[in-house]
């Protein structure tokens, strides 16, 4: 045998060169939930910021919501002027000693300026986040960071930087955000003392860049008044919508090294997902329209014929059927607690696989609500 004629397949020396998953292929219930579980844990955080993102930016300018919380618009950030209330809701175990600041930011879209004033021998930090929650760059005293106006710029920004600047900081991903911290000292005079640093800490479009240090006086801060809080953390994340989210957070936030794969596992169950909500949609109007033609012919003594057989997703489940993948149906369900909802939606999700790869389930109504609005910002009093 002539060897030098035998096909090789090259094998990949990278994880960019593996051939992606199919989004075409039928998958199996089972292998659907693993994969389903899989994006949820891995996508949890980056859905949460998400929801978080778009709640903050919804501040027409610069506030504090309920009195307690820095929002502002995209593109900007706020700052408290005092302590962060230890009975807010929005993030869990916040730092005592300093005076927080908040800003969300889309840097491929709007570049934004990060100014930086003197400020001596205090310690302060400005913590930048991408859409990962990674953190991305190091400005701070205990980086030696000088003072000065910082450009923010998304992965793939190529304008102009100009005179001014004192140094551009690119973010992994268009989304990100700024979280700065200053520390004080709890006593009148530190307070005090303090308000002109603070004042100097800004963030705005680059099409606003002067070269001037721009000032606010952020104890003036306006009151945008929000939901109440429960006294509860914040709950950023619901299940039944996330899987709806996860889509939106990897078209923002692209693979890293080896990870190709996995989006697009991720894709093909997200693929299927879209396409039985829409057979389920268009079974539920032509059930609809049957029905007033039932009530029509019934009326007149006529009758009708049965309705075909169409694919359509398993009614609401026990968290032990969650569990356990049972395709059972049941007719009532109460799925109360955090941790079943999160079962309950990725079981949904693979019953919607075991309907499309079935003929002989007939359309059922579910008690679940896909369309589930995400909660408000429950932080504050």
């Amino acid at each position: 045998m002539n060897m030098s004629s035998t096909i090789q397949v090259p094998m990949p020396t990278n994880a960019a060169a593996m051939p992606p998953a199919s989004t075409d292929m039928e998958m199996h219930p089972e292998y659907a939930k693993a994969i389903g579980r899989l994006a949820y844990i891995w996508g949890w955080p980056m859905v949460n910021q998400h929801n978080r993102r778009i709640a903050i930016t919804r501040a027409p300018q610069p506030s504090r919501l309920n009195g307690v919380l820095p929002a502002a618009p995209r593109g900007r950030l706020a700052m408290l002027s005092d302590y962060i209330d230890p009975t807010e809701t929005f993030v869990t175990c916040p730092n005592q000693d300093v005076v927080y600041g908040l800003g969300f930011f889309s840097l491929d879209e709007e570049p934004a300026v990060l100014q930086v004033p003197d400020f001596g021998s205090r310690f302060w930090v400005y913590a930048l986040y991408d859409g990962r929650i990674d953190q991305f760059a190091e400005i701070g005293k205990p980086y030696d960071t000088q003072p000065g106006f910082y450009l923010l710029v998304g992965p793939h920004w190529d304008g102009a930087v100009p005179e001014g600047i004192t140094a551009v900081v690119r973010s992994p991903t268009e989304f990100a955000d700024v979280i700065p911290r200053v520390f004080m000292d709890d006593t009148p005079e530190d307070r005090k003392e303090i308000q002109p640093y603070i004042a100097q800490i800004s963030a705005y479009p680059l099409q606003e860049f002067d070269g001037n240090m721009k000032t606010v006086d952020w104890t003036k801060l306006p009151t945008l008044e929000g939901p109440a809080s429960t006294g509860e953390e914040t709950q950023w994340v619901v299940p039944e919508r996330f899987f709806e989210q996860l889509e939106a957070v990897i078209d923002a936030v692209p693979p890293l090294p080896g990870e190709e794969a996995m989006y697009s596992n991720f894709r093909a169950l997200l693929k299927v997902r879209t396409a039985t909500r829409r057979r389920r949609r268009h079974s539920m109007r032509w059930r609809s329209t049957q029905k007033g033609m039932s009530s029509n012919l019934s009326s007149s003594g006529a009758t009708m014929a049965s309705p075909p057989v169409t694919v359509g997703i398993a009614r609401s489940i026990t968290p032990r059927q969650a569990m356990t993948g049972s395709t059972a149906l049941v007719r009532r369900s109460r799925i109360c607690s955090t941790t079943n909802r999160t079962r309950h939606s990725i079981f949904i999700l693979t019953s919607m696989i075991a309907a499309r790869n079935s003929t002989a389930m007939a359309p059922t109504r579910s008690r679940f609500s896909p369309d589930r609005s995400p909660p408000s910002m429950g932080s504050g009093h």
